[in-house]
């Protein structure tokens, strides 16, 4: 792993690596954190908390967003059928359903149509079967538990939300304007056997 991070362009290319031996030994299992550092980002906004915040920041994260979808592997038995869906689905805020949609529209991804839902925390059942799920700001003690119940489960954890990686998240787009960076919950995916390149962790260093 290198301990410089090199630009990544939302398009580029990146994730499938993963499988990692997951000790049960303590309640607290390391959390690592790895940061890809994106393109500075003009502020569109000053004072912009979170990266949805602005045009460009949505425009960023549906990019990176897609990007996972097709470049990432699930496992195949996560999908009812040859003809499922591939489903993204949006937590909380919706701030990026409207992009979503417009990117995602007549789309196939990795061969099936991408369908995009809007879900609440209050029926993971059905959370569980998106393939991705983008997550918005419904307070740190909400988003733990929602983490928590997808903790095993093939679901791609999203945020923009400070912290969101700490609580359980997989991605978290941290910062906003020209100090965004990318951090990856390792430990996290590894669990849900989510499958990731190579290519995505040369660019990364280790947050201590």
């Amino acid at each position: 792993m290198s301990n410089s991070a090199s630009p990544l362009k939302p398009n580029a290319a990146a994730p499938e690596s993963r499988k990692g031996a997951f000790s049960a030994a303590g309640i607290c299992a390391e959390i690592l954190l790895l940061v890809l550092f994106l393109l500075p980002l003009t502020p569109a906004r000053a004072q912009a908390e979170h990266l949805s915040d602005t045009d460009l920041g949505r425009k960023v994260m549906v990019d990176y967003i897609v990007h996972f979808a097709h470049h990432l592997q699930w496992p195949i038995d996560v999908f009812n059928g040859t003809n499922a869906p591939f489903r993204i689905c949006v937590m909380g805020d919706d701030e990026l359903v409207e992009p979503l949609t417009a990117r995602l529209s007549h789309q196939r991804i990795q061969g099936r149509l991408a369908s995009l839902e809007q879900v609440n925390d209050g029926e993971m059942l059905r959370v569980r079967r998106c393939q991705i799920v983008v997550m918005g700001d419904i307070g740190a003690e909400r988003m733990a538990q929602a983490v928590g119940a997808l903790e095993f489960f093939p679901v791609l954890t999203v945020s923009d939300v400070s912290r969101f990686a700490t609580l359980g998240g997989m991605v978290e787009f941290a910062g906003s304007g020209a100090n965004m960076a990318l951090q990856l919950n390792k430990t996290r995916l590894d669990r849900a056997e989510l499958k990731m390149g190579n290519s995505l962790f040369r660019l990364s260093r280790q947050v201590n």
